[in-house]
């Protein structure tokens, strides 16, 4: 919002003064707004390279912008600042032009095309990222708590199964307790944990030129995963077909993981063992560790195995 009002001389414009045209504007600025760095460059020479826009925002990006300023206004409007928020001045219909959120078809790699990543063989420049998003897919954390782990986060059950446990940032203010996830690790995790002890520095920068999202494409590539998928244009207003290595980010590898370990589920209704919807089978998050392991396992076509206090492997 400070780049918008500099960059169109506003920067003074009092809160009462921030009228509903100004919020549709505000709203372009926010899809287009890679398109002024080269124009004004002395508002975006302080701000780190990884931060600045190189491209248009996705919409349900610019969605969450418009709703932290919604409630930025509401605020204001509560403690009597202002008399009216520019938001309840828009009209039905630009209201929801404003806040529509569309979700493409879900994209995910699938147990044969993960597998095929596993196995690759890639340029020293690829291996981290490698390392990264493998053990992405097998743990499924956000990139938040993914940057967060240490050795401290792996412990090993008294049925000598390794898993990691953490309290999602995201969420744990919300919660009713303190109950760590714990997901249990498969062989091929806690082999690249054991050799890197989390120590992936691509982690640091998500975005940017040379940053965790844009590597992940160029491993996915490199690979040769290049399933064709389907992605919302929302300047054309339909959607257009490419290769899933251009779709690659660290929400890939977190939609790769809940899908793979959905489908497990799924089985369990195709073979007659409970209807679907059954709570039986919503009750998988109770599960004891090792039930858990034993169906992540299934789900990624991995060995199950045991391991001493110490993670060395005993079969």
């Amino acid at each position: 919002m400070s780049r918008y009002l500099r960059i169109h001389r506003k920067s003074a414009l009092p809160f009462e003064d921030f009228t509903a045209d100004m919020l549709m504007d505000y709203r372009i600025f926010l899809f287009e707004e890679y398109e002024y760095v080269d124009k004004y460059p002395a508002v975006y020479k302080d701000m780190k390279s990884r931060d600045i826009p190189t491209e248009r925002r996705k919409g349900n990006t610019v969605v969450g912008e418009m709703k932290f300023l919604r409630t930025f206004f509401a605020e204001l409007e509560d403690k009597d600042e202002i008399s009216k928020s520019p938001f309840r001045k828009l009209g039905a219909e630009r209201r929801k032009i404003v806040m529509k959120t569309t979700y493409d078809d879900p994209v995910f790699l699938r147990k044969e095309e993960l597998q095929k990543v596993m196995a690759a063989e890639v340029p020293d420049s690829l291996k981290e990222t490698k390392d990264a998003f493998v053990l992405h897919c097998a743990i499924g954390f956000r990139i938040g708590d993914f940057q967060r782990m240490t050795m401290d986060n792996v412990s090993v059950s008294p049925d000598g199964i390794p898993y990691i446990h953490y309290l999602p940032q995201k969420t744990k203010t919300r919660q009713a307790d303190n109950h760590e996830i714990e997901t249990p690790l498969m062989r091929f995790a806690l082999d690249i944990i054991k050799r890197t002890e989390f120590n992936l520095p691509i982690l640091r920068y998500p975005s940017g030129k040379s940053g965790y999202n844009k590597k992940i494409k160029k491993l996915l590539e490199a690979v040769g995963i290049d399933r064709k998928v389907a992605v919302f244009d929302e300047a054309a207003g339909e959607n257009k077909y490419v290769p899933l290595y251009e779709v690659g980010s660290s929400k890939l590898a977190r939609k790769t993981h809940v899908d793979l370990m959905n489908k497990v589920q799924v089985n369990l209704y195709a073979a007659g063992l409970h209807r679907e919807g059954s709570k039986a089978v919503k009750r998988y998050t109770m599960m004891e560790l090792k039930d858990r392991f034993a169906l992540m396992c299934v789900a990624f076509g991995a060995e199950q195995y045991k391991v001493d206090q110490n993670l060395d492997i005993i079969h």
